[in-house]
C-alpha cells in the first residue's frame, strides 16, 4: 500500500474499489462532510494501535479544515509501520501544498476544459477588477452562479495567475484555498473574489 490522495466526486465507488482491492479487514475509513480537528486527532489515534498486517487509513470529506490538515502532516511524512493513507477529495484545491507534497495524487475525474476568464490577470487594475465584479454580482443575481461555479472560478484564478507566472508565498496560497472552501459555505462572491485579486493586483505583473 502506498499513502496518496485521490481526486473523486464518486466516494461510494472510490469505497467499493478499496474494499474490493484490499479487503475490509485492512481498511479503516473516516468519512464526513467536514474533516474537522477531531476527525485528525482520532486518525493519528488509529494509525498508532498496532497491526501485524498493513492497514489503510481512508479519509473521504467534502471540505478539509486547514487546522485539521496541519494536525495530520507529521504522521503522513512519517508514518507508523504497516499504515498507510488515502485522502479523498472532489478538488486537490481543497488540501494544502504541504499535504500535496508529502503524497502521490490520483486524479479519477474525468478532466474537462477550463472555461474562458472574463478577466484579464496580465493586465489587471482596479477598473478591471469593479468591472469583473460587477458581471458576476449580475450572475449571482440572476442566479447564474452558483456555491459550485463560484469554487470553480475562484479555483481558475489562481490557476491562470500561477500559470501567468505570478509568485504567492506559502501563507497566500493556503489562504486561497481557504476561499475555496469559503465558497462552499455560501459565502458571497465579493467577500471571496476581492481580496483574492486584490492580492494578485499587488503582485504586479508577471
Amino acid at each position: 500500500m502506498q499513502s496518496k490522495i485521490v481526486i473523486t466526486n464518486d466516494f461510494d465507488a472510490l469505497k467499493n474499489s478499496l474494499e474490493t482491492e484490499f479487503g475490509i479487514n485492512n481498511l479503516r475509513f473516516f468519512i464526513s462532510e467536514d474533516f474537522l480537528l477531531e476527525n485528525a486527532h482520532e486518525i493519528v489515534k488509529e494509525a498508532y494501535i498496532a497491526e501485524s498486517s498493513e492497514k489503510l487509513l481512508v479519509v473521504m470529506a467534502k471540505n478539509y479544515r486547514i487546522e485539521a490538515q496541519n494536525s495530520l502532516l507529521k504522521i503522513i511524512e512519517e508514518p507508523p509501520r504497516n499504515v498507510s493513507f488515502l485522502i479523498a477529495a472532489t478538488s486537490k484545491n481543497l488540501l494544502l501544498q504541504t499535504i500535496r507534497s508529502r503524497m502521490i495524487c490520483q486524479n479519477l475525474l474525468k478532466t474537462k476544459p477550463r472555461p474562458p476568464l472574463d478577466i484579464n490577470l496580465a493586465q489587471l487594475d482596479i477598473a478591471e477588477i469593479y468591472n469583473f465584479l460587477a458581471r458576476i454580482e449580475n450572475d449571482e443575481r440572476s442566479d447564474k452562479i452558483g456555491k459550485n461555479e463560484l469554487k470553480e472560478l475562484i479555483s481558475n484564478i489562481i490557476v491562470k495567475a500561477l500559470e501567468l507566472g505570478f509568485k504567492f508565498s506559502q501563507d497566500e496560497l493556503e489562504y486561497f484555498y481557504s476561499l475555496v472552501r469559503l465558497a462552499e459555505l455560501n459565502a458571497k462572491s465579493p467577500q471571496l473574489l476581492t481580496p483574492l485579486l486584490l492580492v494578485i493586483l499587488q503582485k504586479g505583473r508577471p
